[in-house]
């Protein structure tokens, strides 16, 4: 899934990474440098403004079942005090749910309070994690190579996941599909940008604004 099609309003709030530093720009009034360790590669701000979770490398590599594989944190910082602590610790595992390496696809549900993101894990397809803002409760949901989530709309809170499946007969294909947050499938939305920015226009979109109506007196 492309990026674009999740692109953040021209002034609005925003977070971005430049030489491995995270910073904070307001819709008005100066940025400000959130991290200063230089080892940061993701910055995703949640919904409600308040909380920004960052991919960082710790120099380090973990065991998993792909052999060394990068060893990576996922790091939520206070965008008002600019404090960081530790959501998601690097863990190699021979079993592929339960390794914690190469984290991408970091996206918030609506509601700011569950993070979910991309992990390595098999040969054809990561894992897909969900983790607790609040209180750092991890939990694995199903294979992936991407996530994103619905924003608004009927399946507001729901998750776009890519996946690799297979045919009954041979040969296999890659397809976006639509999951609850609990990872049960509702159904397939497509294999293209296209296909997911259709269903999003279809059933995410902000309401228009026409005119409004005043009561009369």
């Amino acid at each position: 899934m492309s990026a674009s099609l999740f692109a953040i309003p021209a002034g609005a709030q925003r977070v971005e990474v430049a030489h491995g530093n995270v910073r904070y720009v307001p819709a008005s009034g100066p940025a400000r440098v959130l991290t200063t360790g230089g080892r940061d590669s993701v910055a995703v701000l949640s919904p409600d403004g308040r909380t920004v979770v960052v991919v960082r490398y710790t120099g380090r590599t973990v065991q998993t079942a792909l052999d060394e594989s990068p060893a990576t944190d996922l790091v939520r910082v206070d965008v008002r005090t600019g404090v960081a602590r530790g959501l998601v610790r690097a863990r190699g595992s021979a079993t592929p749910e339960r390794t914690l390496a190469s984290f991408s696809d970091v996206a918030f549900s609506p509601d700011s309070r569950t993070v979910y993101f991309v992990s390595g894990a098999w040969v054809v397809s990561g894992a897909v994690h969900a983790v607790d803002v609040a209180t750092g409760r991890e939990r694995y949901l199903m294979p992936g190579n991407s996530v994103a989530v619905v924003p608004r709309g009927k399946y507001r809170g729901h998750l776009m996941v890519g996946q690799h499946r297979y045919f009954l007969g041979q040969g296999s294909y890659d397809w976006v599909w639509l999951m609850t947050p609990a990872g049960r499938q509702v159904g397939p939305i497509g294999e293209t940008d296209e296909q997911v920015a259709e269903f999003l226009e279809t059933y995410a979109s902000p309401p228009s604004s026409g005119p409004v109506s005043h009561p009369q007196r």
